[in-house]
């Protein structure tokens, strides 16, 4: 098992707190009220596409969004908003919702950042959660520990030690954060061509630190959720990419199935042969037709083993 196995148990685990049943009570309520609702299901589809990014503050983020639109008139296609903008400002559930999310995002990123760092967990979760919960925290500390990602780094900063007050390198930070990029996507890689005064050993270095966190991301959220898109090996259409280095964006097509339609979950569990990988999408492309009815996914592979992933060498494709 890796980061994301365990990950995603422990998110599955994060169900069954109190915090979590209450926040999945109501937004299974919110949807039930407004089934077949356009004006909601434009509000909830935004919220969900932003999952991916924002985790548990995407819903807090659509309501804010959707909010702006009743007072800016500078909004492109206002109209089109003007109903779901409406029926969330007069629904204190939905606000509920968004508050409700916002808090257990916060517990959601101590989470991330006590399983990165390896520290104490104890003080910033609830007094109620049960000890299987936090043996769970604890795995994902250890399997995160197995990377090497804190030994790599304690050792690189012992011989560049400026690299904290260094000002190429927290622009560099500040701008891939902004962006919210993918590590080894297209766009990451162009970022890093950018940084000229940065080293290549350093933004490599960050980038696997980067993939790592989003591993602990995704397994935890959409484990939570149970969004984990699914696809067997006998659907793949095209997987050569799926075999190569998990640090470069790749793209694969599959039949199109039970989970071509459905817009939410950027987490896949993809079959091969006598192993399975996950793979962190971005982008996603369902066709329709006589012979064509196929989905197009492009994203990363995470590592099915990922021990000593901060000393295996890797080189980029620019």
């Amino acid at each position: 098992m890796n980061v994301l196995d365990y990950s995603i148990r422990l998110g599955k685990l994060l169900r069954k707190t109190e915090e979590g049943k209450n926040l999945i009570q109501l937004e299974a309520s919110i949807e039930e009220k407004y089934k077949g609702d356009d004006a909601f299901y434009q509000y909830e589809q935004f919220a969900e596409k932003k999952t991916s990014q924002y985790y548990f503050y995407s819903w807090d983020m659509a309501y804010k969004t959707f909010l702006n639109v009743l007072t800016d008139d500078s909004i492109e296609h206002r109209k089109m908003f003007i109903p779901t903008a409406k029926l969330i400002s007069s629904d204190t559930k939905i606000k509920e919702l968004a508050l409700t999310a916002n808090s257990f995002g916060n517990i959601f990123e101590q989470l991330v950042a006590v399983s990165i760092s390896g520290g104490e967990y104890e003080e910033i979760i609830p007094d109620s959660w049960k000890y299987k919960i936090r043996n769970a925290i604890s795995d994902v500390q250890i399997a995160v520990e197995r990377t090497l990602l804190m030994r790599t780094f304690a050792i690189f900063y012992q011989k560049h030690s400026d690299l904290l007050n260094n000002v190429a390198t927290q622009k560099y930070l500040t701008e891939r954060e902004e962006k919210k990029l993918l590590p080894f996507s297209e766009k990451a890689i162009i970022a890093m061509s950018e940084a000229k005064d940065v080293s290549e050993e350093e933004k490599i270095l960050y980038e696997k630190m980067y993939l790592i966190m989003e591993a602990v991301k995704k397994g935890i959220f959409y484990g939570f959720w149970g969004m984990i898109n699914e696809v067997r090996e006998d659907e793949l259409l095209t997987d050569a990419g799926l075999y190569g280095s998990p640090l470069h964006e790749v793209t694969f097509t599959y039949r199109n199935n039970i989970y071509s339609f459905l817009g939410e979950g950027w987490l896949y569990k993809i079959q091969l042969e006598d192993e399975h990988v996950f793979f962190m999408a971005h982008k996603k492309e369902v066709r329709f037709g006589q012979d064509n009815e196929k989905t197009t996914i492009s994203g990363i592979v995470y590592p099915a083993d990922d021990r000593g992933l901060f000393e295996k060498a890797e080189e980029l494709k620019q």
